[in-house]
């Protein structure tokens, strides 16, 4: 169980880093919040759209950009709240790809991160 916990934490950082376009090494302080939420009950597709989320939120802007790491991202305070964040995403995908679009202007690489289009592939229409 603890090895599992430990490589689907690996998993999820290594999923930032293809998103975020970062290179967090699998140590103890990047890890240690992605466990800590996996023990709390998250699963990896839930921390997986957390890092999906804040990553079109975040990536294309320079002030916010830095807080794209996993103690940010998984801090106990805010993936409750990012969590709930995504539901309203899935609940009206288009109002929310619109908001995407223009946080993104930015041209990024072919990834669903950058692609708010991909919303509705994500998250429904």
């Amino acid at each position: 169980m603890k090895e599992e916990i430990h490589n689907s934490a690996e998993e999820i950082l290594q999923y930032l880093n293809e998103l975020a376009g970062k290179r967090f090494k699998p140590i103890k302080s990047n890890l240690s919040p992605i466990i800590a939420r996996l023990k709390d009950g998250y699963t990896v597709q839930e921390l997986k759209e957390i890092v999906q989320v804040k990553t079109l939120d975040w990536k294309n802007n320079e002030q916010m950009n830095q807080h794209l790491c996993p103690t940010t991202l998984f801090r106990p305070s805010n993936a409750d709240k990012y969590l709930n964040y995504i539901l309203s995403i899935k609940e009206n995908p288009k109002q929310y790809a619109k908001y995407f679009a223009k946080l993104n202007r930015t041209p990024g690489t072919a990834s669903g991160a950058n692609n708010p289009d991909d919303l509705a592939a994500m998250y429904g229409d």
